[in-house]
């Protein structure tokens, strides 16, 4: 199996940053660099797992080494459990530490520590000096304290920025994966609108079934994040705020903001709908149509040889056509993560490139002495000539 894009532009911004082994430990950027899904901290086998997976890269080349609790690898190694240097997979030498057991007594501390020492070794780290960068965020402190028993004259350094510009443009393979979660989030918000036809339902009854739905799209039970909410709880922005039990009305507004993981890549989307098939008040039409055009004024801007904060600014002049101030940022890049760099806020002139995918989602809201709020959400791929629009649903409100 050959080395993972992904990997090799990790280690070339883990070189060009002057560190010689970076250890990854973060669920999305393990996820970006090993090309598995890493599974995300919930439940009983996060519990049961002494501590997080670990990636190991040395920044001149050569296989790096990855660490994983028991059943880690499972479909990487075809019938064997990894053990250190005779198993190799994407580009890495594969280890495993213990977990639970319960038949026997292990030792998942004990060996957790001892294969972060093998994984260094792997990666050509073994005493003398250099500089190591970790996850300062997020390395679990037994980790870093093996770490620098094992490398106690290297210098330390923090290598989240590099990995975030290893992930600032994205490779074809994600691009694919961003373009079937876009499909997922659309049989989603496609659902909302079939459910919203009608009043008398409950927000709960109604995210089961978009859930159902998604779940079905994706082929798998997906972690989903966001809110549906309804009638009044539109106005404001107190994300997350729902699905709660409220039952539905005529003439509600109703609004959700879904992001879900799908096979490592999340989808992050908005639409916002009348209840009932009632027709829009001449108020809840203007918020529906000002949110929609900034947010396709956004997305427009978002083309090579513009910045982030242009698109911002697009779509806070959208706004100020219908009257209506900017409620919050615009958007963001969206990948391994649900919210990535840049985003999409006056301040940010960082260029817009071929390659990045953003979430756009403008919103506006009368606030507490309302009952009304709008917020339109897509996913756009940056290419040569302009911007692409993932999203294939039908805005909401027309």
């Amino acid at each position: 199996m050959g080395r993972l894009e992904e990997l090799e532009k990790a280690r070339a911004e883990i070189k060009a940053a002057g560190v010689d082994i970076g250890v990854v430990s973060s669920v999305h950027n393990l996820t970006y660099v090993s090309g598995i899904e890493i599974p995300l901290p919930f439940g009983a086998g996060h519990e049961m797992t002494f501590a997080p997976w670990l990636a190991v890269i040395p920044a001149a080349g050569g296989d790096a080494a990855l660490i994983a609790p028991p059943g880690g690898f499972a479909g990487l190694v075809s019938g064997q459990e990894a053990s250190g240097s005779d198993a190799i997979a994407n580009g890495y030498h594969l280890f495993s530490f213990e977990g639970f057991s319960a038949t026997e007594a292990t030792d998942p501390a004990g060996t957790y520590v001892t294969q972060i020492g093998q994984a260094l070794r792997a990666a050509g780290a073994s005493g003398g000096k250099g500089t190591i960068g970790i996850e300062t965020r997020n390395l679990p402190y037994v980790a870093a304290q093996a770490i620098a028993t094992a490398l106690p004259a290297w210098t330390i350094v923090d290598i989240e920025p590099a990995l975030i510009r290893a992930r600032w443009i994205k490779t074809a393979r994600e691009i694919e994966k961003l373009r079937f979660a876009a499909h997922v989030s659309d049989v989603a918000q496609s659902t909302l609108g079939e459910l919203a036809k009608t009043a008398g339902a409950s927000e709960s009854a109604m995210f089961a079934e978009i859930s159902q739905r998604a779940f079905e799209a994706a082929n798998s039970a997906i972690p989903l994040a966001g809110e549906l909410v309804s009638g009044k709880r539109t106005c404001v922005v107190l994300y997350p705020n729902g699905p709660h039990f409220r039952m539905t009305e005529p003439g509600d507004g109703a609004l959700m903001d879904l992001s879900g993981r799908v096979d490592g890549y999340w989808f992050d989307c908005t639409n916002t709908h009348i209840i009932g098939g009632v027709a829009p008040t001449e108020e809840q039409r203007r918020y529906a149509k000002a949110s929609q055009a900034a947010c396709e004024a956004g997305m427009a801007a978002l083309r090579p040889g513009n910045k982030a904060s242009d698109a911002s600014k697009a779509a806070i002049a959208a706004f100020a056509s219908f009257g209506l101030p900017n409620a919050h940022y615009t958007g963001h890049q969206v990948g391994v993560t649900v919210n990535e760099h840049p985003r999409l806020v006056p301040y940010d002139n960082s260029a817009i490139e071929p390659g990045m995918v953003f979430s756009v989602e403008p919103g506006c809201y009368q606030g507490m002495a309302g009952d009304f709020g709008a917020r339109s959400e897509k996913m756009v791929l940056v290419r040569e000539d302009g911007p692409e629009i993932l999203s294939t649903f039908e805005w909401g409100i027309a």
